[in-house]
């Protein structure tokens, strides 16, 4: 522990240490709030150029498919719920 000369020293490190820590606290109360509020900040992004194609033509290929999935769900005979004679 630090040794003061006088002992108005040691209210002002006190002093100055206390400011400090209610400051610290305060700026993470304030960084706390700002991440609650804006959580759209923190999503992962692609990196580069490559890495954005590449994600987009992955999310794209499986749009696709269901989408063509879908289209052909009624083209045999019989799925559809009417009979064939």
């Amino acid at each position: 522990m630090r040794q003061f000369e006088k002992p108005s020293d040691q209210n002002r490190y006190e002093s100055l240490r206390a400011s400090l820590m209610m400051l610290c606290f305060g700026l993470g109360v304030l960084a706390f709030l700002i991440v609650i509020g804006r959580s759209e900040w923190f999503h992962l992004r692609p990196a580069s150029g490559t890495a954005a194609a590449m994600a987009n033509a992955g999310s794209h290929a499986g749009s696709n498919a269901t989408e063509h999935a879908s289209a052909h769900a009624g083209d045999l005979p019989g799925e559809d719920g009417v009979e064939i004679r």
